[in-house]
């Protein structure tokens, strides 16, 4: 019990340091940008984020059902294996782009340099989720911890230097290259080092596997990028770069929600697949049940907090995206619900399904940003990624519940319902009291003591 709360616990924090780092950072650099500089570093890392999920096929995404399907011997060779595969088809996307690289250019609205610095970062940034996977599923928690801070620091240290060097109107370049550099440097090493381990470059057998695997999750991870960024780029559009700072600046700060979600998911995720091979269904259910009930606290308290903590996060210039905050929230909550169908459906190898229902519901979403947006603006642009999440949510569980129930499908409708309609009902105190922060912030006390105390009851946070 205390190992897998030691490894639960620095899980957490390596994930939420490694991948909230934005959101710690987006204090300092709104500050440091301004509206506008905002916006153009969050259009340039739309372009990294792209990038890295094209040019690599995202064999990352395999590790976990590697795990299930071969022994222990195995997993280096396997992870040298794939990390070949990804280097190769990173290797011949990134010369088609350097041929052609003034239409590639032109196409991303970036200057040539840029264009390099995106691959370089993109390839690095890949690396390092190939190896924070790995450390997640082979519960090294500690070494994951390392990378976190190091992959925090170095670049933040390195982007105000740089900063604090240029001319205001060009500041957010001093961000883009701390990042493309630190990124890039670790990333290359991270690569190297998995190769050397491993010493596996070519093995039919395991690129069959995570191809099978991994080609979907290109889809797929494309398409939930899609679903969750088209709103920026609509925006720059449709009105101008300083919408998209005001907007994105909002979206990091409830983007620490979603980290929780992605640290607490990392922990969920090794154990429910780890349950569902040595058939241990009460007790993947046990778990399933304690991850519901400390999300859905978590985003009731953060809701509730959050009008007046942004008002400290963010200068003034920023807080005409405050009422748009909810949704955000709203959004990831409804995502959070998506992870348990998703996983099933991962688990028994269903990941062309993932990829469709993604990829429908990102194209709900592209026709809705353009209309909400030309309707209401930024707070249009919120409700279409939200209306279609909620059609995700729809779609996957009723292929999870009804198509694959054959295979007793474990999350069946009466198990979690109650948790969405406890976060709605929270919703609408804070729709209804926006400016009532005395009763608010006392609710918010309550559902955190409510949490520490079921949490200290049962001795697990998950």
């Amino acid at each position: 019990m205390k190992r897998q709360n030691r490894i639960a616990f620095f899980n957490i924090l390596s994930t939420v340091v490694l991948k909230g780092s934005a959101f710690f950072t987006g204090m300092l650099f709104a500050r440091l940008l301004g509206g506008s500089g905002y916006g153009e570093l969050k259009l340039y890392t739309i372009a990294v984020n792209v990038i890295a999920i094209l040019f690599t096929l995202q064999t990352q995404t395999t590790l976990p059902n590697a795990r299930v399907e071969y022994p222990e011997g195995e997993q280096e060779r396997y992870q040298s294996s794939v990390m070949t595969l990804s280097a190769l088809t990173f290797g011949l996307c990134a010369g088609l782009v350097l041929v052609f690289l003034k239409p590639v250019s032109r196409l991303l609205d970036l200057q040539p340099v840029m264009v390099l610095l995106v691959l370089f970062q993109a390839f690095g940034t890949f690396c390092v989720e190939f190896l924070n996977k790995k450390n997640v599923y082979e519960f090294r928690a500690g070494w994951n911890m390392i990378l976190s801070l190091v992959m925090t620091l170095v670049p933040l240290v390195f982007a105000v230097i740089l900063i604090l060097r240029l001319p205001y109107e060009t500041r957010y370049v001093g961000r883009v290259v701390a990042n493309a550099v630190s990124y890039g440097v670790v990333g290359t090493g991270v690569c190297i080092a998995l190769l050397y381990r491993g010493r596996t470059f070519y093995h039919r057998e395991y690129w069959k596997f995570c191809l099978v695997l991994a080609v979907p999750a290109v889809f797929h991870n494309l398409s939930d990028l899609i679903l969750n960024q088209m709103d920026s780029l609509m925006l720059n559009a449709l009105m101008n770069t300083a919408a998209v700072g005001y907007y994105s600046n909002a979206w990091g700060f409830a983007n620490f929600l979603f980290i929780l979600f992605q640290a607490l998911n990392n922990i969920w995720c090794s154990f429910f697949f780890e349950d569902m091979k040595q058939g241990s269904r009460e007790a993947m259910l046990d778990k399933s049940r304690n991850f519901l009930e400390v999300f859905t606290i978590l985003a009731c308290g953060f809701i509730l907090l959050a009008p007046e903590v942004y008002h400290v996060y963010a200068p003034k210039e920023f807080w005409v995206a405050t009422g748009l905050i909810p949704l955000f929230i709203s959004g990831y909550y409804v995502n959070f619900l998506c992870t348990f169908p998703v996983n099933f459906e991962y688990y028994h190898k269903k990941p062309k399904v993932v990829a469709v229902i993604t990829i429908s519901s990102s194209l709900l979403n592209l026709v809705l940003n353009y209309v909400f947006i030309k309707a209401i603006g930024m707070t249009g642009a919120a409700l279409a990624t939200l209306i279609s999440h909620g059609l995700q949510l729809t779609l996957h569980h009723i292929y999870a519940s009804r198509v694959l129930g054959k295979q007793a499908y474990p999350f069946p409708l009466r198990l979690w319902v109650r948790y969405p309609v406890v976060f709605c009902a929270v919703l609408a105190v804070v729709f209804l009291l926006p400016d009532a922060w005395f009763v608010r912030w006392p609710l918010g006390a309550v559902l955190g003591i409510f949490m520490l105390l079921r949490v200290k009851k049962r001795k697990v946070l998950i």
